[in-house]
């Protein structure tokens, strides 16, 4: 019995440690906003600047054709990502003459169309990438809210962001920059 006691202690001692390992892993991935601060905005270093796609998804096609584009980054399971769309909607000015499309990371697709009608982006190009397959192959990108910064269709800059303002503000001089 005592050894049955211990066994059944260790196993749960070994569940908690996984528990908190994928806490850290989740912590890592998803920033936290913390309201508008210059701080929201920082760039992601290792991004292969310089890189076009092998192939565009078709709801974000345009993107490559432009001059200057941004893909912005969001998952169904981030809430800083959910603050941003929300800003998005409740805030056209923020898109307004840009060319901008919104990638959903997600597990499942039926969640990414949810996520899309929920925050009203269905008037952005849209693109519901399942497993976040699409920007971890082209561009390594793991995080959530970032956004990649196109020009001619060429990756020229990435940035992790909790705000969109903050974001249009830092992303500016980055696109006119190259």
């Amino acid at each position: 019995m005592m050894y049955l006691f211990g066994f059944v202690l260790l196993l749960l001692t070994g569940a908690v440690v996984v528990l908190f390992a994928m806490l850290g892993e989740l912590s890592s991935r998803v920033t936290p906003g913390s309201g508008g601060s210059p701080e929201d905005v920082r760039p992601l270093l290792d991004v292969p600047v310089g890189r076009a796609p092998e192939r565009w998804p078709g709801p974000l096609a345009e993107l490559a054709g432009a001059e200057q584009a941004v893909a912005l980054v969001l998952s169904t399971a981030c809430t800083s990502c959910a603050k941003v769309a929300g800003q998005l909607r409740d805030q056209p000015e923020l898109v307004a003459g840009q060319h901008i499309g919104v990638v959903i990371s997600t597990a499942d697709r039926q969640r990414g169309d949810e996520f899309v009608a929920q925050h009203g982006l269905a008037r952005l190009p849209s693109y519901v990438d399942e497993q976040g397959e699409w920007v971890v192959r082209e561009f390594g990108i793991n995080t959530s809210p970032s956004a990649l910064v196109f020009q001619r269709g060429r990756l020229v800059s990435a940035f992790v962001f909790t705000d969109a303002a903050a974001l249009r503000a830092a992303a500016h001089p980055a696109k006119e920059a190259v």
